[in-house]
């Protein structure tokens, strides 16, 4: 699924994930690249502590959610990551936190891989809009997205055993 972001060398990727069911998707996928190699970007809430002990974590500013401030303050943490880390990559599964990153990423000449909420079945988010046509790999969980996202491609779920 995600090969070419896996086989480059020594630069990081950047996981970004609003916490929740955000980051339990993006969790599922961290043993694709070692552990020095992945960074993350999530919010600091006590849930997300615990599952993120032990690797390179960035806090990200929230509630997002209607708050232009943090939104603000986020694209500032974007671009302060993006510019000083030899970033290869980022991939991020929403919500809010990601659109700065993936904006940044693009304009930066970062690729930026955007997988599509496994809640959102038969409609696109509000995320997956905004970052689409930054995104240079956009990945639905559910074929029937692909209506609203030309270039998506369909892998499946991220809990898949496959």
């Amino acid at each position: 699924m995600l090969s070419a972001v896996q086989q480059a060398k020594p630069r990081e990727v950047l996981l970004v994930a609003s916490n929740g069911g955000h980051l339990l998707e993006l969790l599922q996928l961290a043993d694709l690249w070692p552990q020095e190699r992945r960074h993350w970007v999530t919010f600091c809430t006590t849930d997300v502590m615990p599952r993120l002990a032990g690797e390179k974590t960035t806090w990200a500013h929230h509630p997002t959610n209607r708050n232009p401030r943090n939104l603000i303050r986020n694209f500032g943490l974007a671009l302060r990551i993006v510019r000083r880390r030899e970033i290869q990559a980022i991939v991020t599964t929403g919500a809010g936190v990601s659109v700065p990153f993936a904006i940044v990423a693009r304009l930066r000449g970062v690729n930026v891989v955007y997988i599509e909420s496994m809640a959102r079945i038969t409609s696109p988010s509000l995320t997956g809009r905004l970052v689409y046509p930054f995104a240079n790999t956009f990945i639905v969980q559910w074929p029937g997205l692909r209506r609203y996202f030309k270039r998506a491609q369909a892998f499946g779920t991220v809990f898949d055993p496959s």
